[in-house]
């Protein structure tokens, strides 16, 4: 990975670590008429067995991938005793914005999020994909945050949906969007009670 070429989304390679970090985001509109934005990092130190589970969280042949908002109560229950089962440690970190605000608020709490990603000992981060633009400044948040400590200290790269370890940090980001807006707690407060998250509010 270098400064001048934006990585492909890299759906299917292999993941080779024991804990891999995975994070997606959320953007529930609020009543201030501009939106709140939530990214959230799911730590997972089992990822095959995560992989395993997740493979089994429909009992139909679904090719859709889970996403949080289309899901009903069945899949989002599931989803969320999963993380739970596998120990999963989260932060979701969200923060008040206009609809112009939100590239500023991805750098800040992804520089945040990669750096307690290093201090935990990811060796693999992966990403929920977006448009070429956003995986570009993401890559160079990355490179810029750790440029004077030696490089990135883990693998990174960015998937698709169909990479079933960010459903765990999609249930995550849209739960606790659903909260700070007002709309929905039951989701939040399952998730507290199973202590697999905990909410970090940027300015």
């Amino acid at each position: 990975v270098t400064d001048r070429i934006i990585p492909k989304v890299a759906d299917g390679a292999p993941i080779d670590a024991d804990l891999v970090a995975v994070i997606d985001e959320s953007s529930p509109g609020n009543t201030a008429g501009g939106i709140t934005y939530v990214v959230a990092i799911a730590a997972l130190f089992e990822p095959t067995r995560a992989a395993d589970e997740l493979s089994q969280l429909f009992t139909t042949d679904r090719r859709r991938p889970f996403h949080w908002e289309r899901e009903g109560t069945v899949a989002r229950t599931r989803i969320i005793e999963i993380a739970a089962d596998l120990g999963v440690v989260a932060t979701a970190h969200y923060s008040h914005v206009g609809r112009r605000g939100q590239t500023r608020a991805r750098q800040s709490m992804l520089i945040r999020m990669a750096s307690d990603a290093a201090a935990e000992g990811v060796e693999h981060l992966i990403i929920e994909a977006s448009d070429a633009a956003t995986i570009g400044r993401d890559q160079r948040v990355l490179l810029d945050s750790f440029r004077e400590r030696g490089g990135v200290p883990f693998v990174y790269d960015w998937r698709s949906k169909a990479e079933p370890l960010l459903w765990i940090a999609d249930a995550i980001a849209g739960a606790v969007g659903e909260y700070v807006v007002g709309k929905d707690p039951m989701w939040w407060n399952m998730l507290d009670d199973l202590g697999v998250v905990s909410l970090r509010a940027h300015p």
